[in-house]
């Protein structure tokens, strides 16, 4: 639920004939929305953000829906002998015999009488001029998808007192994705520390700028003051440096070879090499290191 997709009623990529032939116009435009769904005039946007993954469209202008579940009590012949029947107890139909899909009864005779899966979720609605949007949407679908986490206790506690561990606040399109003792025992005591970019490029004037951190800023308090850090692959299974693998693609047409060009324009193509303790984050970018903590 990263990076965001641009789609097009009835139309696929530039890899993809024209004009393309949509045989299904519902299923054929219907899409997986992991975290958020939007349309814009050019001057105003609407974006719907999800915390379950689902299936949104857009199948006429200005619209937008949403198939939170689906159910059907009749077999769609497309060879899997049974119907899509989902139910709150787990029953089914799967060993009906044929014809006897949707009857009444117990697993394998037929059917099932339990109610259709309920499937529970929140959508939350913004709408406001297309800058505003792409600015909060990113911050709401954080606080949606990764909510605190509560906890319980009988026993006494103190009174609960706001804190941070942090010395400096990140910039505003950066987030702290991991740090970790986890696997400190196989790296001679070093914390993983893993930082991510919120904004794809072009996706806001300012947000989408690359962003710098300046990690003895961030990590200066006692506890978790940071000395050293040496950045490693996204898993931290081997160092960085010295590895450069360039991913090397070509386009099938013409019109994918311009759309490419077109995204390339628009990207920040230049990742800046690190330099502790100052780190710098394009759009989209995710950077993992290794850290040494007093």
């Amino acid at each position: 639920g990263k990076e965001m997709v641009k789609r097009a009623y009835n139309r696929r990529g530039p890899t993809y004939p024209h004009d393309y032939n949509i045989s299904e116009p519902v299923a054929g435009n219907y899409y997986p929305v992991n975290a958020m769904m939007a349309l814009d005039d050019g001057t105003h946007e609407l974006a719907v953000l999800t915390d379950i993954s689902q299936a949104g469209a857009s199948l006429k202008d200005g619209e937008v829906e949403f198939m939170v579940h689906r159910r059907v009590q009749a077999d769609d012949s497309r060879g899997v002998q049974e119907p899509l029947n989902e139910t709150m107890c787990g029953c089914n139909d799967i060993h009906a015999a044929p014809g006897k899909m949707g009857a009444h009864g117990r697993e394998g005779d037929g059917g099932c009488e339990c109610a259709g899966l309920t499937m529970r979720g929140r959508h939350l609605l913004l709408f406001d001029k297309v800058p505003a949007v792409r600015a909060a949407r990113r911050a709401l679908a954080e606080q949606l998808n990764f909510p605190p986490l509560l906890s319980f206790t009988d026993a006494k506690v103190a009174p609960f007192k706001p804190s941070s561990s942090l010395g400096a606040p990140l910039p505003p399109n950066v987030k702290l994705v991991t740090l970790t003792s986890n696997y400190a025992d196989i790296h001679d005591g070093q914390l993983l520390l893993r930082l991510s970019h919120l904004y794809g490029a072009g996706e806001h004037p300012t947000l989408s700028q690359p962003a710098t951190v300046d990690l003895s800023q961030v990590f200066s308090k006692e506890g978790l003051k940071i000395s050293a850090a040496r950045e490693t692959t996204l898993g931290a299974s081997r160092p960085l440096a010295g590895r450069n693998h360039v991913w090397r693609t070509h386009s099938r047409t013409e019109a994918a070879a311009r759309e490419a060009e077109e995204i390339a324009r628009g990207a920040f193509e230049s990742r800046q090499p690190f330099a502790y303790p100052k780190v710098t984050l394009r759009p989209m970018e995710v950077r993992t290191f290794l850290a040494t903590f007093a």
